[in-house]
């Protein structure tokens, strides 16, 4: 069996968002409008899936699923971004950071 690689390009238009395709430089996978809404993918780095048994926001097995079926998968850091949004506006007040889990709170 031939290792699974995956190739994570980021979006010079969404911060914190990634797609993961399962050939280099080939996006014929992934939709136009998506696309168009990504934007130019910029290569970040490859790696062997099997070499993993965590990754950020995804399972090895929904990641192994999504590029055999679709052939991609997008990613998109949304907690991350409120996360350092109101820490760094605390920052510049001169407050100390919250925790991911008292920030939630905030945006219920």
């Amino acid at each position: 069996m031939t290792e699974r690689l995956v190739f994570v390009y980021k979006s010079p238009k969404k911060a914190r968002t990634y797609l993961y395709v399962k050939e280099k430089d080939v996006f014929s996978y992934v939709p136009g409008g998506l696309l168009d809404a990504f934007g130019a993918p910029q290569f970040v780095m490859m790696f062997a899936l099997s070499k993993h048994k965590t990754l950020p926001k995804v399972t090895p097995e929904q990641l192994e699923e999504a590029l055999s079926d679709k052939g991609y998968f997008l990613r998109i850091d949304l907690e991350q971004e409120e996360d350092n949004l109101l820490n760094a506006e605390r920052a510049r007040l001169g407050l100390p950071p919250l925790a991911h889990d008292e920030i939630k709170d905030f945006f219920h």
